[in-house]
């Protein structure tokens, strides 16, 4: 490499308006750029020389780093950083090996401030709990006093009138729960908790508890109780109950019914979800999990169907509608599991 493109690199290396520093072999910061300088306080005499453990608040956080690095691999992480202005800084870093012709060099590491991120995630999550937390109260205000009006009153009419009310109360309720669950979900966006889970067996377990929920539907499994894992966790369950509970709460026939299989093949296994309600047209089965803007031509079947698209992603698997025989066909494709495994495949 000649010194012209070594002028090239560094002045590159100067200009890019993420901080990074560049450390030899032996982790001593041989260069800093423009940006870390702004970013830190620091002054560049302060930085060169030292080991940038200065730069990390968690000295566990560093000592990993060093043991990837270590490794001839990349790191990647999370830390925070306090900056010489006493500023504290959460963010990402990323720190790769260099190699000239061969032989190791030294290391570049990159950081990317999310502090104003994290914070305004941290404000969402309290305030989306306090929401939760005071809506359930005033449903529960409501429906005593629906159910004290109830007690009062014989007029059909007005008790069908009061029954409607009290199905719609219980489903605000029901969508502050699935906003719990989604919020928990997106929080956590890696597949480390995932672990076989008999998913037979909760099928089985969540068809009892929506025959109860829906007594005038009829819910068919159309599956041998063969032990059957798949990778998962415990909201598995819910997700099942809510493309159940779709199955028949957008359904328009006299009998709402859903036949539910299970298909195993491979390294995949199916949920088939079967309807006899009016189906889901093509141009809108993106629109029934969420994946496109709601308008008001065009509108979702609320938050739980968004849950089970985003549940499926974190399982590395899917869900998607196509038509049934009678109406929608549901289908969730998981990965399948070796029970003797306690971990993520």
């Amino acid at each position: 490499m000649g010194s012209t493109d070594l002028e090239i690199y560094k002045a590159a290396f100067r200009a890019t308006k993420n901080p990074a520093i560049i450390a030899d072999t032996n982790f001593v910061v041989r260069d800093v750029n423009e940006a870390c300088v702004d970013f830190t306080d620091y002054r560049r005499d302060e930085l060169v020389g030292d080991t940038p453990l200065k730069l990390f608040n968690q000295a566990d956080v560093y000592e990993e780093m060093i043991s990837v690095l270590a490794r001839g691999e990349p790191w990647v992480g999370g830390f925070e950083t306090t900056t010489k202005d006493g500023r504290l800084i959460h963010g990402r870093g990323s720190c790769v090996p260099m190699y000239v012709e061969d032989s190791l060099w030294g290391y570049a590491g990159f950081f990317t401030d999310l502090t104003e991120r994290r914070q305004h995630e941290q404000s969402l999550r309290i305030l989306n709990r306090v929401l939760r937390h005071n809506l359930r109260n005033d449903a529960n205000v409501v429906l005593g006093h629906i159910d004290i009006v109830a007690e009062e009153l014989d007029d059909d009419a007005v008790q069908r009138s009061l029954s409607t009310a009290r199905r719609r109360v219980r489903s605000i309720v029901k969508y502050a729960e699935t906003a719990r669950n989604l919020d928990e979900l997106l929080s956590e966006r890696t597949t480390s908790s995932l672990f076989p889970v008999r998913i037979d067996d909760v099928l089985s377990r969540e068809l009892r508890s929506v025959r109860e929920r829906y007594p005038d539907a009829e819910f068919v499994a159309e599956f041998a109780a063969d032990p059957a894992f798949v990778a998962a966790d415990d909201a598995v369950g819910v997700a099942l109950e809510a493309v159940f509970a779709n199955a028949v709460e957008h359904n328009d026939s006299a009998v709402p019914r859903a036949n539910v299989r299970l298909e195993t093949e491979g390294s995949h296994a199916t949920v088939a979800v079967e309807d006899n309600g009016p189906g889901v047209p093509e141009g809108e089965r993106d629109l029934v999990f969420g994946r496109e803007e709601v308008s008001p031509l065009h509108h979702g079947q609320g938050l739980d169907l968004f849950f089970v698209d985003h549940l499926m992603e974190k399982y590395g698997g899917g869900v998607w509608v196509e038509d049934g025989d009678d109406g929608a066909l549901f289908k969730l494709r998981f990965r399948t599991a070796d029970p003797a495994d306690d971990g993520d495949e």
